[in-house]
């Protein structure tokens, strides 16, 4: 009863504070807080919020995008979500959805929140749908790297291809994923057939095979074991 006669926006600054210290968490309180519609206060914590507001906070121009999944429960079923951020306007679905897609989740619903004055932002609340032979904690295991690599996508600063499903499905860093992309590239130059789908379903569908293949290239080509390169060969090979 105590919290909730406090109201939303001071409880939105204790997280902050709880977080960042008193000066920090209430100038974004100031700044953000605020700004936010009247349905999304409705039906997110305090805690939520604050956790918005700091993503937020990390991106520094329009071009830049942020992504943060996180799990909600309703009628005792888990599911999915990611909110991806964005300062200045919207995201087009049709822009948003082929990336998801393409990292092989699947957007069952969306809803847009619009933050104007000051702290002018947009988040877009993704509710995913993920393949049967993945559960949520794998995902949320590696929230970090695969919310990197889905922002890094949404803002143009690397590629948006069927490729980007082994960032989730193999459990591959986003860096060896662009080696396999320029290896098929390279396959299909020499005369291969096989589409980019029919190849990444075969890797997605082997993840021991893939990593060891991307053990195999990085013990023939790491500069770092130049030294003992035969024997890190041998033992990627075994």
């Amino acid at each position: 009863l105590d919290a909730r006669a406090l109201g939303w926006e001071p409880r939105v600054e204790e997280a902050l504070i709880e977080g960042l210290g008193a000066g920090r968490g209430t100038g974004l309180t100031l700044t953000y807080a605020g700004q936010f519609p009247d349905f999304y206060r409705n039906r997110t914590t305090p805690e939520e919020g604050a956790l918005d507001i700091l993503r937020l906070t990390k991106l520094h121009d329009e071009a830049e995008r942020g992504a943060r999944f996180y799990r909600e429960k309703v009628d005792g079923e888990e599911r999915l979500r990611l909110k991806i951020y964005r300062r200045g306007g919207l995201i087009p679905l049709s822009e948003a959805v082929p990336v998801l897609e393409n990292f092989g989740f699947r957007v069952l619903a969306e809803i847009p929140i619009e933050l104007e004055g000051e702290a002018q932002a947009h988040i877009h609340d993704c509710l995913l749908d993920l393949s049967d032979s993945m559960a949520i904690d794998e995902v949320l295991s590696r929230a970090k790297v695969i919310e990197q690599a889905i922002a890094d996508v949404l803002s143009g600063k690397a590629e948006n291809d069927p490729f980007n499903q082994l960032v989730l499905y193999a459990g591959l860093e986003p860096r060896p994923v662009v080696w396999l992309r320029a290896w098929f590239r390279y396959m299909r130059q020499t005369g291969v057939a096989f589409s980019d789908a029919t190849v990444v379903d075969a890797l997605r569908r082997a993840p021991k095979a893939t990593a060891a293949l991307i053990g195999l290239f990085t013990a023939a080509h790491d500069p770092k074991v130049a030294n003992g390169r035969d024997a890190a060969v041998k033992a990627a090979l075994a």
